[in-house]
């Protein structure tokens, strides 16, 4: 009787879980945002490991061999990312890994050569949390498992009567962030809907 109710509870979360997946994939030819891989996201609170190579516009950003921060790749000479993890560094200190799940790992690394933080970055109350950093030398952009983000284009006009992204749009957050408060930080890219 119990391994009846085992195998039957099994079969239901399978069946649930296939029914909240979204598969994420696009031409690969594309200039921008695409890996190699397809990827297939849960709708799972607090994410789940992310399939190789589909996320290849992010990047691991380590202080002095530590990590500390994801970023994204905007070309192959700079890199986004918020700006209280890199503010209190020298850019020389900052390592970025490029084309990896892993966060202390990647196929490109690359020491950042200049930080820009946005000039008006609040530490207090994180407004316009957002660097940009220059790379002391390109990624190569045709390796299978690099690529740039995708950043639409929004205008003022279309932020004061819009709320954006709109409603019912869906989203992926994707990188190495706690899973839960106070938690440890994981070493495998996650992601999460």
């Amino acid at each position: 009787m119990t391994n009846t109710l085992l195998l039957w509870i099994i079969i239901l979360l399978d069946i649930v879980r296939s029914s909240h997946q979204t598969i994420y994939s696009c031409n690969v030819n594309a200039s921008c945002g695409c890996s190699t891989s397809s990827t297939i996201v849960t709708r799972i609170v607090g994410g789940e490991e992310a399939n190789i190579a589909s996320w290849g516009w992010v990047v691991s950003i380590a202080i002095n061999n530590t990590y500390l921060c994801s970023g994204s790749i905007l070309s192959s000479s700079w890199v986004i990312t918020a700006a209280h993890c890199v503010k209190d560094f020298n850019a020389s200190q900052i390592t970025i890994y490029a084309g990896s799940n892993f966060s202390w790992y990647g196929s490109q690394t690359k020491i950042v050569s200049y930080v820009t933080i946005h000039p008006e970055y609040n530490s207090t109350i994180h407004t316009n949390d957002i660097a940009l950093l220059l790379l002391s030398s390109p990624l190569i952009m045709t390796n299978y498992d690099v690529s740039a983000i995708c950043l639409k284009f929004i205008n003022s006009k279309v932020l004061a009567n819009l709320e954006w992204p709109p409603p019912d749009t869906t989203v992926v957050t994707v990188g190495w962030g706690r899973l839960y408060e106070n938690g440890l930080l994981p070493t495998n890219l996650q992601q999460v809907t």
